[in-house]
């Protein structure tokens, strides 16, 4: 077995020394390489090296599931409240669409015009509910799609690990054993990242609409509180109680009080419906940014040369995803 093994051992020594060697002899023979037909050659060929910030060079599990769960979660807990806060803004819209009927067949002064600034507050506050619920279904989703990705990569990590050569095989003297494993758990890596830094661009997206819709519900009842103070200068109304007053002096529907009082509690907690609305975006946002920065902070880690002796175990690795899904999953499920 002395040859053979002598054998294997050389082949190892010039497989761990070829890429010194070349990029030696490419150092030396550099000056001559303007010569025509030595500029051609190998040894004259320049390597080509992977400067990209953003590639991986080693994969860290472990900081990418504390990056998701962190945030994810606190998203998933504040998604709750979205449904809900959606469905006032939608009955006080329904409500406002009644309330300018009565405006526009009303002697106020300048009614038309106050019906035509209630009416398109009607439509963006069917906006902005319509935006709420889109925006805590598409957190819903985001998280099921990281799940997804995640489940996939540990999978893929776990058949890597039943594939390993035995420590006792000829195969472990192979320099190169590992280089199949660590590319298969970059490509894995690599894939949960990017999914992640994709939902945390689309969710940043439909927030900025919600805040957009929100905003121009703001602007709407601003213009309307303008009119009726404009018109009325004997009694300044609270912006936030203003729908409500309107219809109090309009009276509705006096037959059907109840029907009336509710309208009227509706219309005049619109203004706190809207406040909790945005401090709802407004978070998201923060948060989303926020994560976006960490996974910034772990894309730059990762892309730099790996520590000597850093090299983070297939089973912390394993561990580390599982550990994730099942915080996920629990929030997730909490959150439904």
């Amino acid at each position: 077995m002395k040859i053979p093994f002598s054998f294997l051992v050389f082949l190892w020594m010039l497989g761990f020394l070829n890429s010194y060697i070349v990029a030696s002899l490419q150092a030396v023979f550099s000056p001559l390489c303007f010569i025509p037909g030595i500029s051609g050659s190998t040894l004259c060929t320049p390597r080509i090296y992977n400067t990209s910030p953003t590639t991986v060079k080693w994969p860290d599990f472990p900081g990418l599931m504390e990056v998701q769960t962190s945030t994810l979660g606190q998203l998933l807990d504040e998604s709750v409240g979205g449904p809900g806060l959606s469905r006032e803004v939608t009955k006080a819209e329904m409500a406002t669409r009644d309330l300018a009927v009565l405006v526009r067949n009303s002697g106020l002064k300048s009614s038309d015009i106050l019906a035509d600034l209630l009416t398109t507050f009607a439509k963006d506050a069917k906006s902005t509910a319509r935006g709420l619920t889109r925006l805590s279904s598409k957190v819903g989703g985001a998280v099921d799609e990281v799940m997804a990705v995640n489940g996939y990569a540990m999978r893929t990590i776990q058949e890597a690990r039943s594939n390993t050569p035995s420590r006792h095989s000829l195969t472990a003297f192979f320099p190169f054993r590992d280089l199949g494993t660590q590319k298969i758990i970059i490509e894995a890596f690599t894939d949960a990242m990017d999914t992640l830094s994709r939902g945390i661009e689309r969710l940043i997206l439909e927030a900025e609409v919600s805040l957009v819709n929100l905003d121009k519900l703001d602007e709407g009842l601003s213009a309307i509180h303008e009119i009726v103070t404009r018109d009325d200068q004997h009694e300044i109304v609270e912006k936030d109680k203003l729908l409500a007053e309107l219809w109090t002096r309009l009276g509705g529907n006096k037959q059907a009080v109840g029907h009336q009082n509710r309208r009227l509690k509706l219309l005049q907690d619109l203004g706190e419906y809207r406040k909790c609305a945005l401090a709802y975006v407004v978070g998201a946002i923060h948060a989303l940014q926020s994560m976006s920065d960490d996974l910034e902070d772990l894309r730059e880690r990762v892309a730099a040369p790996e520590v000597l002796g850093g090299r983070v175990p297939l089973d912390v690795h394993i561990a580390s995803i599982q550990h994730g899904l099942e915080k996920l999953k629990e929030r997730r499920i909490g959150s439904q």
